[in-house]
């Protein structure tokens, strides 16, 4: 990796970097902020410097200015609370509200391994999720890995590389956490990132976060629902199954953002809850 940061330092172009030594964005992003955070005595200060506006340069893996988006967290797919019947609602409702972004918060596949299960292996996990994974040549899908993910990669398998390479738009954002910017701004799209604010280098106002199994609006955050049968909260109409859209609206120098959640305690999609939140624009 040594060879692919110097060459971010000479000044060769970030996009042939990746095609050179076939990266996905996310990774070398990750080799970047490592390397800017390690304080190691491979790159003096300066270089240490470059290699901060580079990745400040080009830390959104997306520009979502003015487009309506679904999130989804938490399918939890190869375990006993996966419900394979959400997904494609979604994908559907999407289509029909024009909807053409859809990002995932993390925690896609189970991850976790027992003897008696009927996915007892990661192999034969992975192998299910890419057959019940939903695609759609419309709709460009945004996946984050989340802790129950990065099983399978300590043991040998990147189910974003594979899920990206299997599935037709689907794109991976890197695990735990991510950025997206709206109107300028940088979003933080977690699942349950524990990078101390000190360690972050993109400053930002809002973030949105999977792993709760609870939708939660707040001044400056919200949790996702799952996407499973997995309910942590069962008494608690924020803790059912659900999605929530995004949609963005320009009044002059302003912005809103407005969040909406969706339950699955019908047979149908169901509108709970929204909350807007207003900035002031960057461009």
């Amino acid at each position: 990796m040594r060879e692919v940061l110097d060459q971010l330092i000479a000044g060769d172009d970030f996009d042939k970097v990746l095609v050179e030594h076939q990266l996905d964005k996310y990774e070398l992003l990750a080799f970047l902020r490592q390397e800017v955070l390690a304080y190691k005595k491979e790159f003096d200060l300066n270089q240490r410097e470059q290699l901060k506006s580079i990745y400040l340069k080009f830390y959104s893996m997306v520009d979502l200015t003015g487009q309506k988006v679904a999130f989804v967290s938490d399918t939890h797919f190869a375990s006993k609370y996966e419900n394979t019947e959400y997904f494609p609602v979604v994908l559907d409702f999407c289509r029909n509200h024009g909807i053409f972004y859809l990002f995932h918060g993390g925690d896609i596949g189970d991850g976790m391994v027992e003897a008696r299960r009927e996915y007892q292996t990661h192999l034969k996990q992975i192998d299910h999720i890419v057959d019940v994974y939903p695609e759609d040549k419309y709709i460009r899908q945004y996946i984050l890995g989340g802790n129950h993910d990065a099983k399978y990669m300590k043991n040998g398998y990147d189910i974003l590389k594979i899920l990206s390479t299997e599935k037709r738009n689907v794109f991976p954002l890197g695990y735990l956490q991510s950025y997206f910017t709206v109107f300028g701004y940088p979003i933080s799209f977690e699942h349950h990132s524990k990078i101390r604010l000190q360690y972050r280098l993109v400053e930002f106002p809002f973030v949105i976060t999977g792993h709760a199994h609870k939708s939660r609006f707040a001044d400056d955050f919200i949790k996702l629902p799952t996407l499973s049968d997995d309910i942590h909260y069962k008494n608690l109409p924020e803790g059912v199954p659900g999605f929530v859209v995004m949609e963005t609206t320009s009044y002059g120098i302003h912005f809103d953002i407005t969040l909406s959640r969706y339950s699955f305690d019908s047979s149908e999609p169901r509108k709970e809850e929204a909350y807007t939140y207003q900035f002031i624009k960057k461009l």
